[in-house]
């Protein structure tokens, strides 16, 4: 089907700027531990040291040897966020650039084709407010994920998308360079818990848009999920578990911490009403949440039909034997570099 050619213009969504000029981030937010240990938030308009220069050069020097072109718009954070995504290995690398390289290289990830466009409209992703550093929060609802709707390659290239729109629009270089994720499970119990569809979008979000988390919410979850959450974070490691927490309704006061109740949703414990109009994203903090002209130019653009099928409810006994599946779940760890 050939794409009608629209402009669609997110300025919009930029946070406001005496806002931004308020935020001063502490140096530990912005990089904290030392060498492979290393952990990054920031990684625009702030220095370097010396190892993170070292493991760049050593990057270059494969880039170099296997004679890959870089795309002209590749930044030294770009080099640095590879180094990072390959744990400051020489020998993760060239699979983590190639993965990369061959994701930019898919037109349809940073398009907005018809069907990624339908994608974005169910609400299964979209955005709503900003925390108290301005950092922009989006929200993932498990209960729409369905892979018989929409495809592995869908999944893939709507995220991209959708997570390109919010890093160009929502993120200011030095200033905010991460998002916050609330991921509502809905109470879904482990037999319909989408477990391939979340491992899609945690494999493009690692590598494509490394160092962009800021902190995971996982709401609402069902007694089973809690149980199986408890013995996995027992053998987590320490450092991705601080950036995920799991909390029932009744605990949702808790994520006030970081995000005034007016940025958020009332299903969460906020005081804004649900949103049910997910395309284009919104600014609550706009009168609107829109401009007209984005409005007109989502408007005159296509849309996609979507034949949805039904998935078959899972045995009690599905229901068992993945509770037995997770509860045996062991993370392992990489191995630690020699430094």
């Amino acid at each position: 089907m050939q794409q009608q050619q629209v402009v669609l213009n997110f300025d919009y969504l930029r946070p406001a700027q005496n806002l931004v000029d308020a935020i001063v981030h502490e140096a530990q937010y912005i990089k904290r531990k030392e060498r492979s240990k290393s952990q990054r938030r920031i990684w625009e308009n702030v220095p370097y040291d010396a190892y993170e220069k070292e493991k760049m050069a050593d990057f270059m020097k494969i880039v170099t040897k296997n004679k890959i072109n870089l795309p002209e718009n590749w930044t030294d954070s770009d080099t640095l966020k590879m180094v990072y995504c390959g744990k400051f290995k020489d020998k993760n690398y060239l699979k983590v650039l190639q993965s990369h390289l061959a994701w930019r290289a898919i037109p349809n990830n940073f398009q907005p084709t018809d069907i990624n466009i339908a994608f974005l409209q169910k609400g299964i992703v979209y955005t709503h407010g900003r925390d108290k550093q301005q950092r922009p929060i989006i929200i993932m609802n498990l209960e729409l994920v369905n892979l018989k709707q929409f495809s592995e390659e869908v999944y893939i290239n709507a995220l991209s998308y959708y997570f390109g729109i919010i890093k160009k629009y929502c993120f200011i270089p030095g200033k905010v360079e991460n998002w916050v994720f609330i991921m509502d499970t809905k109470k879904l119990g482990l037999s319909k818990f989408p477990f391939k569809a979340i491992q899609i979008a945690t494999k493009t979000m690692q590598v494509n848009f490394c160092g962009c988390l800021d902190k995971l919410y996982l709401l609402n979850p069902s007694s089973s999920l809690s149980f199986s959450w408890k013995m996995v974070s027992a053998v987590a490691d320490a450092d991705t578990m601080e950036k995920v927490q799991m909390l029932k309704p009744n605990e949702y006061a808790k994520i006030q911490e970081r995000i005034a109740v007016n940025q958020l949703e009332e299903q969460f414990g906020g005081t804004s009403p649900n949103l049910t109009k997910f395309w284009p994203p919104i600014n609550i903090a706009i009168p609107g949440g829109y401009t007209q002209e984005i409005l007109m130019a989502v408007e005159s653009m296509k849309t996609t039909e979507i034949v949805i099928q039904k998935e078959v409810p899972a045995s009690e006994e599905d229901e068992m034997k993945l509770q037995e599946q997770i509860s045996k779940m062991q993370i392992k760890k990489d191995d630690d570099d020699d430094d």
